[in-house]
């Protein structure tokens, strides 16, 4: 069945495939790298019956707007949909430093793990590592190659009925290539001033068995930005403000002196052999340290990527399809020579041979100086997918399929950081490999002192040796495994007509396994690691038996509706029952209309339930009014309640002339009970306010651990349901395509407007407007009021220019501390030049592309958080030039 008025569509998506994104209120037609015939009813996402039609706002990218982006990882996906907030795509050692190299997707803003990531309508698994505030996620960096992508179907309305109760933001489904007519090789070179991306992609179509192979793979290689190359991310751009990347724990550091009860720093602090070492006065009692020059802001990476499906038909009435995948991911990201040290307050003693006090003094401060240079955190995935399904007819007007899919990926974090025992074993001169602390004395033979004092770096005491400094450094060795097992049938046809047109239905049952497990090594399970801090291995498992179906009844020739329900029941625990409820009409050819409303809920994941996750975020001490970071352990809970939803979205496309399209949705989403990681800044501020008030042993005072001079070392925090989110706005968007004579010209603009976005970090509690926010206090990420994405494209014969703006509105930074909560808009342009060159390698279809991303090289606007942007909204690059080459064989 063809509705009339898909006849727009087409056009629309012709119109994406040249210049952009598409937002999509008509009939949705899929198209899978295969010629279509109109005829033939199909599954678009969002539905489970073989249709034409969604009643929901779809979005699409083709994977030709992909190359007209120069988009060279998924990573940079996110940055195509205006619907997105708030995805953690970029690096960032400092908020985030076990997910590098991991991508997600964020509709709405609504959660890390709120949109449901599919491969060709199949489930992918989890990444094997988490979010500091417990958010698992699929990492879209490992999915496939990007040349294999025919386009990507984005559902914006929620779609838990049909995918799965979890899918509570949306949906966004990668549909790849089914078949290749020609080999193609693609590569392009990223030009950034200060570091070289390079990707190289290949994909070839073969007749095999009388079905169709198509095999792609991928390459890509990014040089390291060290933040020192950008004036915003450097801190003595600003006067190493405290807001900035600098530190109170320096090297040369700080001694708490017990005799008169404060701090002095170091006696060589502002020696000029110390460059990063500062004091903010004279009167200074710290010896500071700017380590804003020691972090990447784009990693060295290295990722290689395969894929390939095979379709055929077997015998008249059967089709069968298998698909196979592997990536891996090769991160490896700068920060400082070595970390602050958080969770003891190592005592100097007196007897040290270095030690100018004359009395035993506490050290606040970093084993490492400067002049080591970086430390380095090596950040590996490994994954893995197999699928395959059969499907065919079951009777003239019905249809079955069943599919099974199994993924996993494999993770290894390596950080570095100083081993608690060794290092206050070497401050009492008993360090060195050699050394046995049980039985040696303090600096002879084996034993050695480590000289934590500027002196060591000067050649006025006594200098650390390599191989002790070796002998003090552990890592945190963590082998990450997380795996998805599904399987599930689909029986879909025409029940009965109604007037002249069917009632169709769909019906399925799906079962799903996932399994989670971290394993860390000896030192991080025995608390030995100074900084990062103390965890135990884990794992767990779930298991999820779904049945689900969908009934379309058309309502006269003008409007159809849409009814669907899924139940799922978590093996051991709770089943929830999610409808959905669409209509679809179009009263006219010039117009469609579409309305839904659904239901959700999300499970708490194993990593939720089992895991105990140790952080380290930065919060303000109200002891010492300073900005620090702090050790926190959070609990899994077995006993949380799943997040649920509610969504409702009412949209229109309207076309008041030919090849004129407009596009507007208007959404809510209601979000209840989330699961979140508890804040510590309250249990750290009602602590303080209880020693204040002469208290001991309140609940605060019970979750905050200090040392003996006072420094935070600890804070306990669990895994809650607590908080809500109610997020509203619209979408609306443009579209015209005309042929003159020069060629044809097409425009096009996207608008995402977020009218609410409402938080409450506890039940009942006051409500934080969290739009144009960078909600650093509380759950959300940053959250712009506006994105803006608009085009112009224009081709004649061979040559094709594309120019692309991206607006993203200006927004305020609530974190505490600072001197300028604004963050200014900022607009930036993109351009690209391509011509087809036949015969210029003596083949034909050869394309030669250049362009630039950020043409006029502005620099993201300056936002007082670690590094002096917003790295969740902003790209640091400034301008990327590149060259691209693809070559059809």
């Amino acid at each position: 069945m063809m509705l009339a008025n898909s006849r727009i569509l087409k056009n629309a998506l012709f119109a994406s495939a040249a210049c952009g994104l598409v937002s999509l209120a008509q009939p949705a037609l899929a198209q899978d790298g295969t010629t279509t015939n109109d005829n033939r009813e199909i599954v678009v996402t969002g539905t489970l019956i073989r249709q034409t039609s969604s009643p929901s706002p779809l979005a699409v990218v083709s994977g030709e707007d992909i190359a007209a982006r120069a988009l060279t990882n998924a990573a940079e996906l996110v940055n195509t949909l205006p619907s997105n907030s708030g995805s953690e795509a970029g690096t960032d050692q400092l908020g985030q430093p076990l997910t590098s190299g991991t991508a997600q997707f964020n509709l709405r803003n609504l959660g890390l793990g709120s949109t449901l990531v599919l491969l060709n309508n199949r489930r992918h698994t989890l990444s094997a590592v988490a979010n500091n505030d417990g958010s698992t996620f699929v990492d879209i960096n490992s999915m496939v190659p990007l040349i294999a992508v025919q386009r990507l179907e984005v559902v914006k309305d929620g779609a838990a009925a049909t995918y799965g109760s979890d899918a509570v933001a949306g949906v966004v489904n990668f549909i790849t290539r089914k078949r290749v007519e020609r080999p193609e090789l693609s590569a392009r070179v990223n030009f950034i001033d200060g570091a070289r991306q390079i990707n190289v992609d290949g994909i070839a179509g073969f007749e095999v068995a009388g079905g169709d192979l198509v095999i792609a793979a991928s390459y890509y290689k990014s040089t390291r930005l060290e933040s020192y190359k950008r004036k915003f991310s450097t801190a003595s751009t600003f006067g190493r403000p405290a807001w900035h990347s600098v530190s109170s724990y320096g090297m040369p550091g700080s001694y708490y002196l017990p005799s008169i009860k404060n701090y002095r720093p170091d006696p060589d602090c502002t020696n000029g052999a110390f460059p990063d070492s500062y004091k903010n006065s004279p009167a200074d009692a710290f010896c500071r340290f700017d380590f804003s020059g020691y972090y990447d802001l784009i990693p060295k990476e290295q990722r290689i990527q395969v894929f390939a499906s095979y379709n055929t038909t077997l015998g008249d009435a059967i089709n069968f399809n298998l698909e196979a995948a592997y990536a891996k991911t090769k991160n490896t990201n700068t920060s400082s020579p070595s970390f602050p040290i958080l969770a003891v307050s190592p005592i100097v003693p007196a007897s040290h041979p270095d030690n100018p006090f004359g009395e035993d003094v506490y050290f606040r401060g970093r084993m490492l100086n400067g002049s080591y240079g970086p430390s380095i955190t090596h950040n590996n995935y490994e994954t893995f997918r197999i699928a395959g399904g059969l499907d065919g007819e079951l009777a003239k007007s019905w249809n079955w399929s069943v599919n099974a899919t199994y993924s996993q990926q494999t993770a290894l974090y390596n950080k570095p950081d100083t081993i608690k025992s060794a290092f206050i074993n070497a401050l009492n001169g008993l360090g060195g490999s050699g050394c046995n602390p049980a039985t040696g004395t303090p600096g002879v033979g084996n034993c050695h002192y480590f000289n934590p004092f500027g002196s060591a770096y000067l050649g006025t005491g006594t200098a650390n040796s390599p191989e002790l400094v070796k002998s003090l450094i552990g890592y945190s060795d963590m082998h990450g495994k997380a795996s998805l097992f599904t399987v599930d049938g689909v029986v879909s046809g025409d029940l009965f007509q109604l007037g002249d047109k069917p009632v169709q239905a769909a019906v399925g049952v799906q079962y799903r396994r996932s399994t989670f497990r971290h394993n860390w090594g000896d030192l991080i399970n025995a608390g030995e690691l100074i900084t990062l801090g103390q965890a135990p291995d884990f794992s767990g498992s779930q298991e999820t038996y779904s049945v689900f179906g969908e009934l379309k009844v058309p309502l006269g020739t003008i409007a159809e509706a849409n009814f669907s329900g899924r139940y799922e029941k978590y093996k051991g625990s709770f089943g929830r029952f999610t409808p959905k409820i669409s209509l679809l009409a179009y009263p006219f050819e010039m117009l469609t209309l579409r309305a839904s409303w659904g239901k959700a809920f999300r499970a708490p994941g194993v990593y939720q339930q089992f895991a105990v996750q140790s952080a380290q975020p930065g919060v303000t001490d109200p002891k010492s009014a300073a900005f620090v970071f702090v050790n926190t352990r959070t609990f899994g809970n077995r006993n949380l309640d799943p997040e649920r939803s509610t969504n409702w979205n009412l949209g229109l496309t309207f076309t008041p002339v030919r090849n004129v399209e407009l596009n507007f949705d208007y959404y809510n989403f209601k979000y209840k009970d989330l699961i979140v990681k508890e804040n510590p800044q309250p249990f750290i501020n009602q602590a303080h306010l209880d020693d204040l008030a002469g208290l001991t042993n309140t609940p605060a005072q019970q979750r905050v651990h200090r040392e003996i001079n006072g420094n935070l070392q600890m804070v306990d925090l669990n895994f809650i349901n607590a908080s809500s989110v109610e997020v509203e706005g619209f979408d609306a968007g443009a579209r015209i395509w005309f042929e003159t004579g020069i060629g044809r010209i097409e425009a096009r603009a996207d608008w995402a407007h977020v009218v609410k976005y409402d938080i409450r970090t506890v039940a009942g509690g006051a409500v934080i407007d969290g739009v144009g926010s960078v909600n650093f206090n509380n759950l959300g990420r940053s959250m712009p009021q506006d994105r803006v994405e608009y085009g112009v494209y224009w081709s004649s014969g061979a040559h094709s220019l594309n120019v692309l703006g991206h607006y993203i509105s200006g927004y305020r930074n609530d974190r505490a501390g600072i001197t300028n909560p604004r963050i200014k808009s900022h607009n930036t342009y993109d351009v690209q030049y391509s011509v087809t060159l036949d015969g210029l390698l003596g083949l034909g279809g050869t394309t030669l592309s250049v362009g630039a991303i950020n043409v006029f090289d502005k620099d993201p606007p300056v936002a007082q958080l670690f590094l002096g942007f917003d790295p969740m909204i902003h790209d640091p690059r400034g301008r990327v030039v590149y060259v691209g080459l693809n070559q059809k064989l």
